[in-house]
């Protein structure tokens, strides 16, 4: 179990940089209407994703409740696969958010594979919820629980209120649109007066 949540602390910190480097900085998904439903898949898969990570932190799902435990995982891989289809039909990924997407596959596929027996283990024993510590490693998973449960909230609420448009933010104080460019507000209300003063200049001098 040890190992199993030292991979699981890897897989937490991999979704935190993909999160907010790729789908925040980069992509900037919760702006782009187009990524509506891409966020919603993420905010229910993170609901899925805070009690997997505080369960294990905490309690084992003996009897019965190893299979409830068992159908989530499943029902997250399906979520996840979705996710991806979603990804590929509404933007194009970036190279580092696809290696990124690759690790933590590859990771959970691991994860799934030291899990499996485990589970199989507490399907045998009497259906019950009993408690588990690993200490330090049980607090961190507590941590990742209300981290996703939080972002999860926030992406899913933010994917269900694009019935109206919302600006996207500049990341750059020019951003380039065809083969000109956008100036920030200030700097284009004093071009705007200087091309009026210029103007003015040109029909006074007619006289």
């Amino acid at each position: 179990m040890e190992t199993l949540l030292i991979l699981f602390a890897i897989q937490g910190l991999l979704g935190a940089f993909d999160t907010i480097y790729h789908h925040e900085l980069t992509e900037r998904l919760p702006w782009r209407r187009s990524a509506a439903n891409e966020l919603k898949l993420h905010g229910i898969r993170n609901f899925f994703y805070s009690i997997i990570f505080l369960s294990l932190g905490w309690m084992a799902w003996h009897g019965i409740f190893a299979w409830v435990f068992a159908l989530m995982l499943v029902i997250e891989v399906i979520i996840t696969l979705m996710d991806f289809v979603e990804e590929d039909r509404t933007r194009k990924l970036p190279a580092t958010e696809r290696v990124t997407h690759t690790i933590l596959a590859l990771n959970y596929g691991v994860i799934l594979a030291l899990l499996a027996p485990i589970l199989w283990q507490w399907a045998q024993q009497p259906t019950a919820f009993t408690s588990m510590n690993f200490g330090a490693l049980s607090w961190l998973m507590t941590l990742y629980a209300v981290g996703v449960f939080i972002w999860g909230w926030r992406d899913l609420l933010r994917g269900m209120s694009w019935n109206k448009k919302a600006p996207m933010p500049a990341l750059t104080p020019y951003q380039s649109q065809g083969n000109g460019f956008l100036l920030p507000a200030a700097q284009g209300l004093l071009a705007n007066r200087f091309v009026r003063y210029l103007s003015t200049k040109a029909i006074l001098s007619q006289y």
